[in-house]
């Protein structure tokens, strides 16, 4: 709960920012990110994000996802076991905000599903924090840093 805390306070002073700081550069955001996905029902994913954004603010890339642990005993086979979700999506300069969804997965383990992301760009550009869908709950939470 202190993390969703947080996280909103993150989302509200990006947004306070975005207000009084220059569009955010395009190309500040093309590049590798690395860090990790969690839930509240125990799961923890490491994740390398490869990012491409186009002038216009297209985003496309692709997240490579790690299981370092689940709850389910079921489960525990994957750990370690990786598999990739290709993305796509827009960044909005201005909010230095990022959304972005999962389009397909190369998954053989079928150790990820496809999700839906939504990020805010850090003051510095050198991270991306935000939720994903998780399923509809909205409560995964993505932490990035170059």
């Amino acid at each position: 709960m202190r993390l969703l805390a947080a996280l909103a306070l993150l989302v509200l002073a990006a947004s306070a920012a975005a207000q009084t700081r220059p569009p955010l550069p395009i190309s500040d955001l093309a590049g590798d990110w690395h860090g990790q996905w969690t839930s509240p029902s125990g799961y923890l994913f490491t994740a390398t994000l490869s990012l491409k954004v186009a002038p216009d603010g297209a985003a496309d890339g692709q997240f490579v996802w790690t299981l370092k642990r689940s709850p389910l005993a079921e489960e525990q086979r994957k750990v370690g076991m990786s598999a990739t979700e290709f993305v796509s999506g827009k960044v909005d300069r201005a909010a230095g905000t990022m959304t972005l969804a999962g389009a397909r997965k190369d998954d053989p383990n079928d150790v990820i599903f496809t999700d839906r992301y939504r990020l805010v760009v850090g003051e510095n550009g050198r991270s991306l924090a935000g939720v994903s869908g998780n399923l509809g709950d909205w409560d995964g939470l993505v932490f990035l840093q170059r």
